[in-house]
């Protein structure tokens, strides 16, 4: 394989090596994914093996020659659409969220996000910050955006001081929606009402109880709701610019899928 481009890809607080070919066609190094994961030898070569011997994914695996730092050596590399299957296939079992609960928040992490980070680094040329960054650091760019569009609205004001168009603004500066909150955390809002609730945080209408709004961490506004051919105002509530800080570490490693937060996944 001629005209090959091969770069080291960061992920999850580790690199992954990438390698594209004249076709453009993208691999990733095996050893670089088990090593993010947080296999040991055995689960290495455990995977190396079922990824040899199994139908489907021997397709997409290849014995290339790169440069590491060893110096050139034969890596196995599989092609970057047979990952999420061969990633799928790692089962998460009882015995690895017990004693390897680490592993198994990296392995989620690596099946819903490794494919994509390794495709905009070389198809796209580009990196998702939001794919690879900490939770935290999204959070706070958040609140950063949030200061920017409030000095803009407010900037607006200025040219059209309408009441009822400030009153809009105001309501809907730094506050964020459920659904908008679990995106930025990186969980699905699904998995967030199930442990607000479940947590005592929320209530059953899904409304915070006083403790979390008066620490500041929730409001509460009217939302208007069509029923029928009218309009009516239905109690909505909103995470300010604190609770999603609070919330990012609160919750910050579940992990949406796996099988260790089940019970929050409807």
């Amino acid at each position: 394989m001629s005209n090959m481009v091969v770069r080291e890809v960061e992920f999850n607080g580790a690199n992954l090596l990438g390698v594209q070919d004249e076709h453009g066609k993208v691999y990733v190094g095996v050893n670089w994914i088990t090593q993010g994961i947080g296999l040991d030898k055995n689960g290495h070569d455990t995977q190396v093996k079922k990824i040899k011997n199994d139908v489907v994914l021997s397709k997409g695996a290849s014995n290339l020659t790169l440069p590491t730092n060893g110096g050139l050596q034969e890596v196995l590399t599989l092609d970057i659409e047979y990952l999420p299957i061969w990633l799928a296939k790692i089962s998460i079992t009882p015995k690895m969220q017990e004693n390897s609960p680490d592993v198994v928040e990296k392995l989620v992490e690596y099946q819903l996000k490794a494919k994509d980070v390794l495709a905009n680094a070389f198809i796209h040329n580009k990196l998702d910050s939001y794919m690879i960054d900490d939770p935290i650091d999204r959070a706070k760019r958040w609140i950063e955006e949030c200061e920017q569009r409030k000095t803009l609205e407010q900037r607006i004001m200025l040219d059209a001081p309408k009441v009822t168009v400030y009153d809009k603004i105001a309501d809907s500066t730094n506050l964020l929606s459920m659904n908008e909150t679990a995106k930025t955390i990186g969980i699905g809002r699904n998995t967030l009402f199930s442990y607000l609730r479940d947590n005592d945080i929320l209530m059953k209408n899904n409304l915070p109880y006083e403790t979390y709004k008066n620490r500041g961490y929730f409001e509460v506004k009217d939302v208007p709701i069509r029923k029928g051919d009218t309009f009516v105002n239905q109690p909505t509530t909103r995470v300010t610019s604190k609770g999603l800080i609070w919330l990012t570490k609160k919750i910050k490693n579940i992990p949406d899928n796996a099988a260790k937060v089940s019970q929050y996944i409807n």
